[in-house]
């Protein structure tokens, strides 16, 4: 198999794993969000520590990026909750459609925040995307738990 297509089938397989994860989120109850996502962060570094001791690699970061790195887990730990709160108090159609517009948020933001120059084609893309999500989500003044997921 060619390699493009492999790509593709492999994007394809980790969407649908991530659907499972929220729908699995979803099922589980009525835990804090809190504790769904420490299992899940549990399970995540189980698999990344088999990996890294099969391939005998190492963790070590340099001192002048620990902060970076610290900053990194901190919002990633906090976009994980915030997932996970979406997922148990929206649509999960809405939920996964507000996850799946990380990539067009950080261009957005890129550009608001680090002056990154947007090219006319990335603009119209994203103008499309959040079209696009406005169609499925269909956020109101009443729902106001969309705000967390934002």
């Amino acid at each position: 198999m060619k390699s493009r297509y492999k790509g593709i089938v492999f994007i394809v397989c980790s969407a649908f794993c991530f659907a499972l994860m929220n729908l699995f989120v979803r099922l589980s109850g009525d835990l804090p969000s809190i504790q769904k996502s420490f299992f899940r962060n549990l399970v995540a570094f189980f698999f990344a520590l088999i990996l890294m001791k099969r391939d005998h690699v190492g963790f070590s970061g340099k001192k002048e990026n620990l902060w970076q790195l610290i900053l990194r887990s901190t919002f990633g730990t906090i976009g994980i909750l915030c997932n996970f709160y979406a997922v148990d108090h929206l649509v999960l159609a809405d939920a996964s459609m507000l996850n799946k517009m990380s990539p067009f948020f950080a261009i957005m933001f890129s550009f608001l925040i680090l002056k990154e120059k947007v090219k006319p084609a990335q603009a119209v893309i994203v103008a499309g995307a959040f079209a696009g999500s406005l169609f499925i989500i269909k956020p109101s003044p009443l729902n106001m738990e969309l705000v967390p997921a934002l």
